[in-house]
């Protein structure tokens, strides 16, 4: 397989104008309050504002959209901090695009200033997304006392330790091979009203390209780059035959329960715990596993054994929080539907960390409308495509 930059169908984006650049003041530096302004309005308005810098989108009118959050009613206690978690993240990911320290450090006085004392008023949702913001400002203690009150009440796991090495000083090719699945003759699932799997995996598949390659520099390889069927163990020849840091195949899930819905990611793991829930037929689930209830059989056939379990865990699950923490800005209900360490039967194996993503349940019809949004592909190709370039060493 040749390596490439690729450019598919994303658009490089030049730097905001200097009209985006910040003007107004840090939380504890407001100027004389002025009426509260009608918060609901103004929470979404953020929301949406976090999700198109996310996504790549130059976002113009982000100092007057601070300025309005700070002016959330503080009597309002749930408001105010949802106002200031926002007005954090969104000069947070203005300074990630323009390199402003000023910006950062804004962010970080609304993101402190957003942490709850007890936090036993925080929703699950809030207390992990505020606690990711803080650990991305360096604030790592602040964020573990957000989370530390609620880890019981919302099932909140310690953090383990990175499996992935150290992020060395010099740089290096980064390689990652992304596999849309399905494809040509196998179209996957199929929505209510009509949309295919192999469409909405290879469109997020390009744009997840797009971001590797010309924000984060990455090499990028498609096992596909059309509607094209191709055999599973020429998708894992071809993985084989790079020297990528790692594979991930982009799915959408499926249920019967039409009602099912949320984001998952699998891991590749070699453990006899996990292989002890498969009968010796491929892909074949036994009963009371933990995907039973999904089309899982459909995922085990599209991926191999690996030997990187562990650092396939680590990955997985990066890209599965990276997931939540930016859908939950559009959707604060969107399902955590974990991630699963998997040990897969196929002819061929991976020989590099792999991960399986489940973008949302195509057969649930709110998240199949979703599915077709050209702006909900671009942030789920832009959290995955952050997550890979956080933990892949070697970027410099």
């Amino acid at each position: 397989m040749r390596w490439s930059v690729v450019l598919i169908s994303g658009v490089l984006l030049a730097g905001a104008a200097s009209s985006c650049r910040s003007v107004g003041a840090s939380p504890g530096h407001a100027e004389p309050p002025e009426p509260a302004v009608e918060s609901a309005d103004v929470l979404v308005e953020a929301r949406a504002a976090v999700a198109a810098l996310r996504s790549g989108r130059v976002e113009q009118g982000v100092d007057e959209l601070v300025q309005r959050l700070s002016l959330v009613d503080p009597e309002d206690r749930a408001r105010r901090r949802s106002a200031m978690l926002l007005a954090g993240a969104l000069l947070l990911e203005r300074s990630d695009r323009l390199h402003d320290a000023r910006d950062r450090s804004r962010a970080r006085d609304y993101l402190i200033a957003a942490s709850p004392g007890g936090g036993s008023d925080v929703s699950c949702d809030e207390a992990t997304s505020l606690a990711a913001l803080l650990e991305r400002v360096g604030e790592r203690g602040r964020a573990q006392a957000v989370l530390g009150p609620v880890r019981s009440r919302c099932g909140v796991e310690p953090e383990r330790p990175s499996a992935t090495p150290a992020r060395v000083a010099e740089a290096r090719h980064r390689r990652v091979v992304i596999d849309a699945g399905h494809g040509g003759s196998d179209p996957g699932a199929i929505g209510p009203t009509g949309l295919k799997e192999s469409e909405v995996t290879l469109d997020v598949a390009r744009r997840l390209a797009d971001r590797l390659a010309l924000r984060y520099g990455f090499q990028v390889a498609l096992t596909r780059d059309s509607d094209l069927f191709v055999p599973l163990e020429q998708r894992a020849s071809h993985a084989n035959g790079t020297t990528a840091d790692l594979f991930v195949s982009i799915h959408c899930n499926a249920a019967t329960n039409r009602e099912a819905r949320g984001i998952s990611t699998f891991a590749l793991e070699d453990s006899p715990r996990v292989a002890a829930r498969l009968t010796a037929r491929e892909g074949e689930l036994v009963d009371g596993d933990v995907g039973g209830a999904w089309d899982v059989s459909r995922i085990l056939a599209d991926l191999s054994l690996s030997r990187h379990g562990r650092d396939s865990l680590g990955y997985a699950s990066a890209i599965q929080r990276a997931l939540l923490r930016d859908v939950r800005l559009l959707y604060p209900q969107v399902e955590d539907m974990g991630v699963h360490p998997a040990r897969f039967h196929v002819l061929v194996t991976t020989r590099m960390p792999a991960v399986l993503v489940e973008l949302s349940f195509i057969s649930n019809a709110a998240e199949e409308q979703r599915l077709r949004s050209d702006g909900y592909r671009d942030v789920l190709a832009g959290s995955i495509a952050r997550a890979i370039d956080e933990h892949v060493p070697g970027g410099g």
